[in-house]
């Protein structure tokens, strides 16, 4: 009697010991006959996958319209036309317009440039220019007319400048009037003199070029343009570049 008593107070002081052990190891005590309940997940695993979840999200989201803009946006350096529509070129303009725009910025002495620095023509609305375009059809017909004929239009003896700007930038132009040039207009001896010591060519060589630059762009009309108003500083400074 005394070992059986002694037998069952063991076993009751053990299941006693292991109830407190697995209680302290947090493990779940499941009585006899009862299922076991299911495993939850750790809550800090969970709360941590479900913030980085959210947190990817608006940053999936932020590149999204990031990469469209980068897909749709122009590229850089396009022709800047001007605005109005008087000032539109035609569907054949000189090269430097076709490739850098003919948006005109004033600058010194009222000249005009367009975005890449090019000289450049102001045309008004009802058909009047800047001062360098009109004084460019001046010095032209002063100079150039003889062998290129009226408005740039061409002659037997030389070519079409309102064409042959679509092919030229400002600089080579330039090239061409300051050093001349020998049978590139015809296979035969077509001569193009060089105009580079000639103070009545070089001191209005952007002003002819504006000029050329309209008629080549079809924003200047034939014949004499009139001009919108005087410029005396500029003026002034062709006189001191001539020497008077």
């Amino acid at each position: 009697m005394n070992s059986k008593l002694i037998a069952i107070m063991g076993a009751a002081l053990l299941s006693a010991s292991t109830l407190a052990i697995a209680q302290d190891s947090g493990t779940t005590v499941v009585p006899a006959g009862e299922a076991a309940p299911a495993a939850a997940a750790p809550a800090a695993e969970t709360g941590g996958a479900a913030a980085a979840t959210a947190t990817a999200a608006p940053a999936a989201a932020d590149k999204a319209p990031e990469a469209a803009a980068a897909e749709t946006a122009p590229a850089s350096g396009d022709a800047e036309m001007a605005s109005a529509e008087h000032m539109k070129p035609d569907a054949h303009p000189s090269k430097d317009t076709a490739t850098e725009g003919n948006a005109p910025t004033e600058g010194d002495l009222g000249k005009n440039a367009d975005p890449a620095g090019n000289p450049t023509y102001v045309v008004a609305p009802d058909g009047k220019v800047d001062w360098y375009a009109w004084r460019g059809y001046k010095k032209y017909m002063a100079n150039c007319m003889q062998c290129h004929g009226p408005d740039g239009m061409g002659s037997s003896f030389a070519p079409n400048l309102t064409e042959s700007l679509q092919d030229l930038t400002y600089y080579d132009y330039a090239g061409i009037v300051v050093g001349g040039q020998q049978n590139k207009w015809s296979a035969g001896n077509s001569i193009m003199p060089a105009w580079g010591e000639d103070p009545n060519v070089m001191c209005s060589l952007d002003s002819i070029y504006i000029y050329l630059r309209g008629r080549a762009d079809g924003t200047i009309e034939r014949g004499e343009p009139k001009r919108i108003a005087n410029n005396k500083e500029a003026q002034q400074e062709e006189y001191d570049c001539l020497g008077f």
